[in-house]
């Protein structure tokens, strides 16, 4: 069984420890976000620290009770008003399982829970795997930017089937 446990201190010695297990799974990721393969706790919590005072949502997904991945939003991203996921990544060892679909499709639910009716995100530029995926899920591209990092990227966006019940 696959879920999404909230993360409530994602800065904690022991959730900085499972980020930096997860995001160093996927060397190249990290190299097309931030330019090198391996993240250090300083890059960790430097990236935490921003999303937090944004207001960044965190969740482990765990499969059984291993965490597999991680999953983060922004109920409200400043510079749009828009919900962002920041991330969906999947510790390589567990990649290709169909993790990465439940984990979307959890955090859909959640979002709806939320009456939030669309969501965003980004990939960055030459990200093909990314991009097919959230392609795969709905995502449709509506432009194309520069992220934090100064990476060229593009914007996706999902609208959110909800349901008026009479």
């Amino acid at each position: 069984m696959i879920n999404l446990i909230p993360v409530s201190d994602p800065l904690n010695s022991e959730n900085l420890e499972i980020q930096k297990t997860i995001m160093n799974s996927q060397p190249l990721f990290n190299n097309l976000v931030v330019g090198k393969e391996s993240l250090t706790d300083e890059d960790i919590i430097e990236e935490n620290n921003r999303n937090v005072e944004y207001g960044e949502k965190m969740f482990h997904l765990k499969k059984d009770a291993e965490c597999v991945g991680l999953v983060t939003y922004l109920p409200q991203n400043p510079h749009d008003n828009c919900t962002w996921i920041g991330l969906l990544i999947i510790h390589n060892e567990h990649e290709r399982n169909g993790i990465g679909t439940i984990a979307i499709e959890l955090l859909e639910e959640k979002l709806k829970e939320h009456n939030i009716d669309k969501v965003r995100l980004c990939v960055q530029f030459g990200n093909i795997k990314g991009a097919s995926f959230w392609n795969k899920h709905g995502f449709n591209k509506i432009s194309s930017g520069f992220d934090n990092h100064k990476n060229q990227i593009d914007i996706y966006e999902k609208v959110l089937a909800t349901f008026n019940y009479l």
